[in-house]
């Protein structure tokens, strides 16, 4: 992330826009104070995406959340190919003996 003067993006502004085509954000300050953030525009799905995948891509440009990379197999996949228990399970006394310890 860059900061820079008013003054100097406007007799730079080609440069600077340069910088965000290439993923870079501006921060733009007014006597070091920031009063703007020049970046990309979010990437919108065709036909609009949904409203949770446009929420998880800004929180993931803030970076308060770390998308997952396209295609990447999740660990829930996994526990679908475990066999099943042969014998039923009572999750009650499971978790009593867990809180026991």
């Amino acid at each position: 992330m860059k900061s820079v003067g008013i003054k100097v993006l406007k007799d730079n502004l080609s440069k600077y826009l340069k910088l965000v085509r290439g993923g870079e954000t501006i921060l733009v300050t007014d006597r070091n104070e920031v009063i703007a953030e020049i970046r990309q525009p979010a990437r919108h799905l065709p036909g609009g995406g949904s409203r949770l995948a446009t929420f998880l891509d800004e929180e993931a440009r803030r970076g308060s959340v770390v998308r997952a990379k396209p295609g990447a197999t999740s660990s829930f996949s996994k526990l679908r190919s475990l066999p099943r228990p042969r014998v039923p399970i009572d999750l009650q006394s499971l978790l009593d003996e867990t809180r026991a310890d």
